[in-house]
């Protein structure tokens, strides 16, 4: 034996001397002076020298100076020009062969080994199989330089992001200021998309795997590792608000939305056929914050009875059907309001300026008017295009301090909303005058709450609002244009009566309530009990009142709709699902703030009250914020609905939406009441 052999271990070469053989497997020592049994085939290697020696010592060097001469050799050898000059004549090569071709014609067993370990190396152009090398075809092998490169760009991308990652995190030792190009723009660029994409989608990302490389590669671990690092390097806030980015909705309005909103902007008003509304006295009711006005209230006396007026700006016919104004406002749906901000359906430019009610201009508008005998019933009614001037705008507050004076015309109206509430209730109506809890968080970030009841004010205004939507709905029906109705089914089960003013049943009705549904049928809303309903007071914000005010102005004007049954049933997916994303958007965002807000009474006990209880768990809600709450059961403690408790904040996470309260030790302590 001592014949020298080579194979090859987790990448490594090693050269070898045999000793014999142990069943199919030969006995060898390697340079390292390790002794192992290796099957035959396992040889990449076989040399015509021997090494005789007996002594071991000799027989490592002898095998370790060959191991050197070998690597030295390697390095002389250029795979891709060999591969080059050799491509076209031939695809498979003896390392003999190949070994006189680049060092001549007495090459050696060293020379063949140090061809096969810089084939096996490269492992592109050439491939070793079986004691031959095979030249690779050119298509494969710019495949595998592209793949190469590839690989390489990413473990750039990579030793560069985790680099970055880690200053952001203040991760490693201060250093001097790095050079400018340390961290490549474009790079740091893709790895902000790939952690916004992260951020926002989570383990669903198609850069999940590659963020959690950059991370580990960082040593850095954080559950919101992704959205913290953002946070870290300006891009986004602490408070930035991802459902935005997950349900799709867009901020800011394409620019052929604003181009389109800018020739509308300075549109002159179409008096053709509008009555002359102007010496009527028209009020705007609505909250200080508010800038888009799209409704206006009148009220005078005729004969017996009081005619009351509900004026919408009238905007429809000034976007027709395919316009890029009125595309955007179908995928929008909604104007969307969150506690520090709000999306508009509409460019502010028409919805805050040029088509808001704003007092002292006169504005085009859609006129619904009701005759309302002293008792509350409607004697007769009109629609009507028109032209109007807002005489006034008044907030709520003061529309209810004018409710409560003496004679004031106000408390006429509220009396009349009031007999028309009565008589729905009378038809199966279910009001439920639940308290909404308002959450507004201002330009530093700092949150305040509070539960508004309905008051007066908000009540009548509300109750005309419903009036005229159900004039409209009933106009559309009875002149069989096709329109968009709301309508709602019977509840599941019914506890009030719908003139119950206690929160606490109401809460529990509201929960047995069945879902709205919105389609081209006419069929009743027996939570508003009426015999049919749709929107139309809020054009400005809402996509299904333009829709609707576009078939009635429409139709006032040249005794046709706009839309045809087919087009609104075409709309109707797109406005559903926008309607469903606010919905979900608006509904997450309040949920954060309240969290927030919440985080801060952690370890404190809170008032709540009892809603549900089953037998693993107790339904509460928390009575400064109407919240629903899970409470672990408790054997032996008997519950009953609307028993007062207190409730102690165990676990807040506003980024995760996670809530966990649980039964307050007595005594109870103190806890701060909402911000007001």
């Amino acid at each position: 034996m001592g014949q020298v052999v080579e194979y090859l271990e987790n990448q490594r070469f090693f050269c070898a001397v045999a000793s014999g053989k142990k069943g199919s497997r030969l006995k060898l020592l390697s340079h390292l002076g390790r002794e192992i049994l290796l099957p035959e085939n396992r040889l990449v290697h076989v040399s015509e020298e021997r090494i005789l020696d007996r002594e071991r010592e000799k027989i490592l060097r002898r095998l370790y100076e060959i191991h050197a001469r070998r690597d030295a050799l390697q390095v002389d050898i250029s795979i891709p020009e060999l591969w080059d000059v050799i491509k076209e004549e031939g695809e498979v090569w003896a390392p003999r062969s190949l070994a006189e071709l680049v060092f001549g014609r007495d090459a050696e067993s060293d020379h063949e080994a140090a061809i096969i370990r810089a084939v096996i190396r490269e492992h592109i152009h050439f491939k070793y199989r079986e004691g031959y090398i095979y030249a690779q075809p050119e298509h494969v092998v710019k495949a595998a330089i592209s793949r190469m490169q590839v690989e390489a760009d990413r473990l750039a991308r990579l030793e560069a992001g985790s680099r970055w990652i880690r200053k952001l995190w203040g991760v490693d030792a201060p250093q001097p200021e790095r050079p400018e190009g340390d961290f490549p723009r474009e790079t740091i660029a893709f790895w902000i998309e790939a952690l916004k994409n992260v951020a926002i989608r989570g383990a669903e990302s198609e850069h999940y795997q590659l963020v959690r490389e950059l991370f580990k590669t960082s040593g850095i671990s954080h559950p919101y590792g992704a959205f913290e690092s953002l946070v870290k390097a300006g891009v986004w806030t602490q408070d930035q608000n991802l459902d935005l980015f997950r349900y799709g909705i867009a901020q800011d309005f394409p620019i052929e939305v604003i181009e389109h909103a800018q020739r509308l902007f300075q549109h002159p008003i179409d008096r053709d056929g509008r009555e002359d509304l102007t010496s009527l006295h028209v009020v705007t009711i609505d909250g200080p914050e508010t800038l888009d006005l799209d409704d206006a209230i009148s009220l005078e006396k005729r004969g017996d009875g009081w005619e009351i007026g509900v004026h919408i700006t009238d905007i429809g016919l000034l976007i027709p059907n395919g316009t890029p104004l009125f595309n955007e406002a179908v995928e929008r749906a909604t104007t969307i309001y969150l506690p520090e901000t709000k999306i508009p359906m509409l460019p502010e430019s028409l919805s805050q300026d040029a088509w808001s009610l704003e007092a002292g201009q006169e504005r085009a508008a859609l006129s619904f008017f009701a005759l309302v005998s002293a008792e509350g019933r409607v004697i007769q009614h009109r629609i009507t295009k028109s032209i109007i001037l807002v005489k006034k705008r008044l907030t709520y507050e003061d529309a209810l301090a004018m409710i409560h004076e003496d004679d004031h015309p106000f408390q006429t109206l509220h009396y009349l909303m009031v007999r028309l509430r009565q008589a729905r209730i009378r038809q199966g109506a279910l009001p439920l005058p639940i308290p909404e809890l308002v959450v507004r968080v201002d330009h530093q970030g700092k949150v305040s709450l509070h539960l508004a009841p309905i008051d007066d004010a908000r009540f009548m205004v509300s109750e005309c609002m419903i009036l005229a939507n159900h004039l409209a709905a009933r106009f559309l029906r009875d002149h069989s244009i096709p329109a968009l109705y709301r309508s709602q089914p019977e509840p599941r089960d019914r506890i009030i009566t719908g003139g119950d003013e206690d929160i606490k049943l109401n809460f529990q009705q509201r929960r047995l309530i069945s879902r709205g549904a919105l389609g081209l049928e006419p069929d009743p809303h027996v939570g508003l009990g009426l015999d049919c309903y749709t929107t139309i007071t809020s054009p400005l914000r809402r996509v299904i009142d333009l829709l609707m005010q576009q078939q009635i102005t429409s139709y006032l004007k040249c005794g046709e709709a706009m839309h045809t049954a087919e087009d609104l049933e075409r709309y109707l997916p797109t406005l559903q699902d926008g309607l469903a994303r606010a919905s979900a958007v608006s509904h997450l965002r309040t949920r954060y703030w309240v969290l927030k807000h919440l985080a801060s009474l952690k370890g404190f006990s809170i008032d709540a009250w009892i809603l549900d209880s089953g037998p693993h768990k107790v339904i509460a809600v928390l009575s400064d914020y109407l919240i629903p709450v899970e409470l672990p059961r408790r054997p032996g403690k008997k519950i009953h609905f609307g028993d007062e408790t207190r409730v102690t904040i165990k676990k807040v996470d506003p980024r995760e939406n996670l809530l966990k309260v649980d039964w307050a030790e007595t005594p109870p302590a103190l806890s701060p009441a909402p911000t007001p």
